[in-house]
C-alpha cells in the first residue's frame, strides 16, 4: 500500500517507516529535514504548520500514519497547540482535498492521567490529561473523529523507551553517573513500550482494524527498581540505592517548572511517571490487531545499553 508518515525522522516515526518499509508498503517520508535519508522511503519535506507547502506529499497516497507531534512534558502550551492540534487538522483537511480516508493516528496513554492505582488501564478508563502535550494529544483524538469520511484508528503508547531516545539517554546516564534517584521506594509499576513494538502496533492497526478503533500498546510492566536495576547491571555499575519521598519530588517539580528559564531537569510529569503505579492493558491490540510485544524488560535494557555505548 502506498502510504505516508509524518513526524518520519522522530523517534517513533523512523522505527514505523523502517517496518512498514520490510513489511512491503511503499512509504513516503514527511520531514522538515533538509538532509534526512531513509533506506527504502521517499523523502518528502514538509511540515504539518504548513499546509500550503506540504498538501503534495499527499499525492498517489492510501492511508497516512499521522505520527509528528510536538512531545514535550514542558513548553509554551501554544507552541505545542499548534503543531499538535492545528497540524493535526491540517493533516486532515489534506487528507479530505486528496481523497484519502484512512488515517492511523500515534495518541498516547498519557490521556489517562496517572491514578497510582494497580487497577488496569483500558481503552475506555477514565480521560484526566496531566499537561498541555496530553490534552492536545486527546484533543487530537476528537478533530479526526468529527471528520466525515475518514476512518480513523488510534494507538495509545506509554512511556516508550528504547535505542534512540531521549528518555532513555537520561535514564542511562543517571544511572551510569550514580545520580538515579527513586521517587518513593521504587516499588510502584510502570507500563512500557519499546518503539518497535509501537511501530508493529500501527502498521497492525492499518492492516487489521475494521472498526476505526483504539488500542492500548504495551511491551511488558515492571516495577521502577526492577527497570533500573536492570539497567545498572547491564552497564555493570552499582545499583541506585538513593530515595526521595514522592511529595517533595512533586513540590520540587511544581516550583521547578515555574522559576525554569529552559527546560527543568525535573517535572511533575516525570514525578508522576516514576513515582505512581499506572499498569495499561493492551489485551484488546492484542486479541483484536494480533499484537504480539517482542521486547520484554531484558532486551528493552540490553537495546538502550547497547546503542548508548555505541553513541556516548
Amino acid at each position: 500500500m502506498n502510504v505516508l508518515v509524518t513526524g518520519a525522522s522522530g523517534f517513533i516515526g523512523r522505527y514505523l517507516v523502517d517496518d512498514l518499509v520490510k513489511h512491503g508498503h511503499h512509504v513516503k517520508a514527511l520531514t522538515r529535514q533538509f538532509s534526512l535519508k531513509i533506506k527504502g522511503a521517499e523523502v518528502v519535506r514538509g511540515d504539518i504548520t504548513q499546509p500550503e507547502r506540504f498538501l503534495s506529499a499527499f499525492d498517489n497516497v492510501e492511508a497516512v500514519f499521522h505520527n509528528a507531534a510536538y512531545a514535550t512534558d514542558y513548553g509554551k502550551k501554544s507552541e505545542i497547540y499548534k503543531s499538535n492540534i492545528e497540524g493535526t487538522m491540517n493533516v486532515a483537511e489534506a487528507c479530505i482535498e486528496r481523497g484519502i480516508k484512512r488515517i492511523i493516528y500515534t495518541g498516547t496513554a498519557g490521556v489517562y492521567g496517572f491514578p497510582n492505582t494497580n487497577e488496569e488501564i483500558t481503552e475506555k478508563s477514565a480521560k484526566k490529561p496531566l499537561n498541555a502535550y496530553h490534552k492536545s494529544k486527546l484533543e487530537g483524538e476528537k478533530i479526526l473523529r468529527n471528520y466525515k469520511g475518514l476512518s480513523v484508528s488510534v494507538i495509545r503508547p506509554p512511556l516508550v523507551l528504547g535505542a534512540g531516545g531521549k528518555g532513555a539517554k537520561v535514564i542511562l546516564e543517571r544511572i551510569k553517573k550514580g545520580n538515579m534517584i527513586y521517587i518513593g521506594t521504587g516499588d510502584q509499576y510502570i507500563s512500557l513500550v519499546h518503539p518497535k513494538d509501537v511501530a508493529q502496533c500501527l502498521r497492525l492497526a492499518l492492516e487489521n482494524d475494521k472498526r476505526e478503533d483504539t488500542f492500548n500498546v504495551v511491551s511488558f510492566i515492571c516495577k521502577i527498581k526492577e527497570l533500573f536495576n536492570e539497567i545498572a547491571v547491564q552497564l555493570d555499575v552499582s545499583l541506585p540505592n538513593k530515595n526521595v519521598s514522592y511529595s517533595l519530588a512533586y513540590v520540587a517539580a511544581f516550583f521547578s517548572e515555574i522559576f525554569a528559564t529552559k527546560e527543568p531537569s525535573l517535572t511533575r510529569f516525570r514525578v508522576k511517571s516514576l513515582g505512581t503505579t499506572r499498569r495499561v492493558n493492551c489485551d484488546k491490540a492484542k486479541k483484536e490487531l494480533g499484537y504480539k510485544p517482542k521486547f520484554d524488560l531484558q532486551s528493552t535494557a540490553s537495546d538502550m545499553v547497547s546503542w548508548y555505548r555505541k553513541s556516548y
